[in-house]
């Protein structure tokens, strides 16, 4: 529209040639190549979902065994079973766990030279409070429960403790030293608890591409085929703001044609996001943050020969 508005433009081009059935026809391939193709990503999800009963109950019991597992070391009688709620459960293990070590580094006679364990203890506990708040009601399948999570840098956390830990390594208390590792220990079990979670939400998201996409295609394949074979544009007079009501119709359908691609593009390209910003899991840490530059210390990662 802007385009016809500025630039060099004649609707007689539009009237006299049979250019809008030439746009509907390609419309028409482009719809079906795209239903194709969101079949075809669609039959991958099933084949995940449908397998023999071995299967199905070595996936169960991966699960509970993971839950019984958190729920054992963290001393918790049924863990919550809405995500939202399971993922608030493990950030509040891990804060309560950094609780204890700030607790514990700063009533120890050194104190003083390790401020810098209460520093990170201090910024723990405020982001995993601001996590855990934007939790709260969040359901699964909408954006809303993994947004928060995808912030929860969870890695370099753990980073940041291991080098913590093996920096004062010498100044620290035996107990100290223990709640170093049940500290680390709460932050890992995020991990596979956060890309469990993730690859249901990519599941769920390509099932709703699915349903939106199908949706749309029919409406819109039998629009263009309305323009193709019906539609006169010849018979539309008149213009509104100087701009031909025939090429605002044309524009008009053209966009809700557009519809089937842009709900396929916004959830891919949401999709791309997640995956992207989740690739890797444990202690690697993919993009350069400040972060992980305050806490850089190289002599610690170098290989020591006396080892």
């Amino acid at each position: 529209m802007a385009l016809h508005v500025v630039g060099p433009s004649s609707t007689q081009k539009l009237l006299a040639t049979n250019g809008i059935s030439s746009l509907f026809g390609s419309m028409v391939i482009a719809i079906v190549t795209s239903v194709t193709l969101v079949l075809t990503i669609s039959q991958f999800v099933l084949a995940e979902e449908i397998g023999p009963l071995g299967q199905q109950r070595e996936r169960m019991s991966n699960e509970t065994d993971f839950r019984e597992e958190i729920e054992g070391t963290a001393d918790i009688g049924v863990s919550p079973a809405e995500p939202s709620r399971f993922l608030r459960m493990l950030i509040e293990i891990a804060d309560t766990r950094a609780r204890r070590l700030g607790d514990v580094v700063a009533s120890g006679p050194a104190s003083e030279r390790l401020e810098e364990i209460v520093e990170f203890v201090d910024g723990l506990e405020d982001h995993s409070q601001k996590i855990s708040d934007e939790l709260v009601d969040a359901e699964f399948g909408s954006f809303e429960t993994l947004h928060p999570v995808l912030d929860y840098n969870y890695s370099w956390k753990v980073f940041a403790a291991r080098t913590l830990r093996d920096k004062h390594s010498e100044s620290l208390s035996e107990e100290a030293d223990e709640a170093f590792e049940d500290l680390i220990e709460a932050l890992q079990y995020f991990g596979p608890a956060r890309e469990h979670f993730k690859t249901l939400y990519v599941q769920w998201e390509i099932i709703n591409i699915s349903r939106g996409v199908l949706y749309g295609a029919m409406p819109t394949l039998a629009l263009a085929g309305y323009m193709m074979l019906e539609f006169d544009a010849t018979q539309v007079t008149g213009s509104v703001f100087g701009v031909s009501n025939a090429f605002l119709l044309v524009g008009a359908v053209f966009v809700v044609t557009l519809v089937p691609f842009a709900v396929l593009l916004a959830y891919l390209l949401r999709v791309l996001t997640v995956m992207k910003r989740t690739l890797a899991i444990g202690p690697f840490i993919l993009r350069k943050t400040e972060e992980l530059e305050g806490v850089r210390n190289e002599e610690l990662t170098e290989i020591r020969s006396e080892k």
